[in-house]
């Protein structure tokens, strides 16, 4: 019996011991597994609050280098803030109450509010992420149309011989992220937007001096809601199409030009399915199901001044001449 007894304690000690250690190692495992789900966690939490961190140091950099048109916006906006501390009490109790001033200083707050969070990056309203992803790594060629157009703002000798200006240009719509920077574009819808690649990085024409060649930079695109009267999306698969081109030596023929440094925008509809396609609308259809409208409007901004207090209240656009889209010109690449 003692023999048996000795030997059966042995058996279950050491099969306590194998026990204890599977336990031991378990318990090891359990702890590195968590450890490294915690780690990943907290990289996850680190690479978000890195990129948040980024857009608010990007945001307090450029608030130094703010222009003076929206140095001048926020300025009305703080007055026409500050003075709702005196107008709004009126409204309700003894007072002279002044309906119009007041209604203009909660005009002109929320307008200075809602353009310097466009301006800084902070709003950004934009169409949705599907409709741009749908156009994005997309080629085709506009053709510039330059001339006098009804309506235009342009100086009175611009293109008055009625002579025209046409520059193919092949580009890509691209899914890199560009900054412009504050104030950003007006045209755009703020500060940031997608890079407009220029396939062809020149576009020769001939002219009065014989072949002259025009340099062009990359530029920017984005896509913006399409609202109707009421301010109403009109449709999540339509929405309005903002590109821009820089010419950085400008492009001259007679009477006609873009001058020196100037940046063109392009104003067009893009349809992310034929199904949204009215019938009288005129398309260039994509390589899927998509299609851009095949003719659309060209413009230059205005150089700011008191007619629209240096900036703060919006830019003077020129209507400089429309364009049409079609398929990529080898013989420019």
């Amino acid at each position: 019996r003692n023999a048996l007894f000795e030997k059966t304690n042995g058996v279950s000690k050491t099969t306590s011991r194998h026990s204890l250690l599977y336990m031991t190692n378990n318990n090891i495992e359990s702890k590195k597994k968590k450890e490294e789900s915690n780690n990943d966690n907290d990289n996850d939490n680190n690479k978000k609050n890195n990129e948040s961190l980024s857009v608010l140091q990007n945001v307090s950099n450029s608030l130094g280098k703010l222009p003076g048109g929206t140095i001048i916006l926020l300025l009305i906006g703080l007055r026409s803030f500050i003075q709702l501390f005196d107008e709004v009490p009126n409204l309700r109790f003894n007072g002279k109450p002044d309906f119009i001033g007041t209604s203009f200083d909660f005009f002109f707050v929320f307008y200075a509010l809602q353009n310097v969070l466009q301006q800084t990056g902070l709003l950004q309203p934009t169409a949705s992420e599907k409709i741009i992803s749908s156009l994005e790594e997309t080629e085709c060629c506009v053709t510039l149309d330059i001339g006098r157009e009804k309506n235009t703002l342009m100086e009175k000798n611009f293109a008055a011989s009625g002579k025209r200006l046409l520059l193919p240009i092949n580009i890509r719509f691209t899914s890199e992220r560009l900054d412009l920077g504050i104030p950003g574009e007006e045209a755009l819808g703020g500060r940031y937007c997608n890079v407009l690649k220029v396939l062809n990085k020149e576009v020769t024409f001939v002219g009065p001096k014989g072949e002259t060649k025009v340099p062009i930079l990359n530029g920017g695109w984005t896509c913006l809601p399409l609202k109707d009267k009421d301010k109403k999306e009109t449709s999540s698969d339509v929405s309005k199409l903002r590109f821009f081109l820089d010419f950085p030596a400008g492009a001259f023929k007679d009477d006609v030009y873009i001058p020196p440094y100037g940046r063109v925008f392009f104003g067009g509809i893009y349809f992310r399915t034929k199904n949204s396609i009215k019938p009288k609308e005129v398309v260039y259809s994509l390589e899927e199901d998509n299609a851009l409208l095949e003719k659309g409007a060209l413009s230059m901004k205005k150089k700011n001044g008191i007619r629209n207090v240096y900036g703060a209240l919006g830019n003077i656009n020129l209507i400089l001449g429309k364009y049409t889209v079609g398929p990529i010109k080898s013989n420019l690449l």
